[in-house]
């Protein structure tokens, strides 16, 4: 994939991130976050600096979604 622009880096909602991160989940399992980093990090590498920020989003999102809730959390 090639390199977008900061403004569409930005223009990727929250929602979408959560579906990347939960399609990453599905495909991948407990190595979900292991394929997130090394993606970023791949980009990043390739000089895709907001390529790899969008890759941080979903790691983000991965860890979060696998977590698990906590006790004292609320349930939406």
């Amino acid at each position: 994939m090639g390199h977008i622009g900061a403004t569409a880096a930005a223009a990727i909602s929250e929602p979408d991130i959560f579906r990347a991160a939960k399609l990453l989940i599905d495909l991948y399992g407990k190595e979900a976050t292991t394929h997130a980093a090394g993606r970023s990090d791949q980009l990043l590498g390739d000089g895709d600096v907001d390529g790899a920020l969008v890759w941080r989003q979903i790691l983000a999102a991965v860890e979060e979604l696998q977590r698990g809730r906590r006790e004292d959390e609320a349930v939406n």
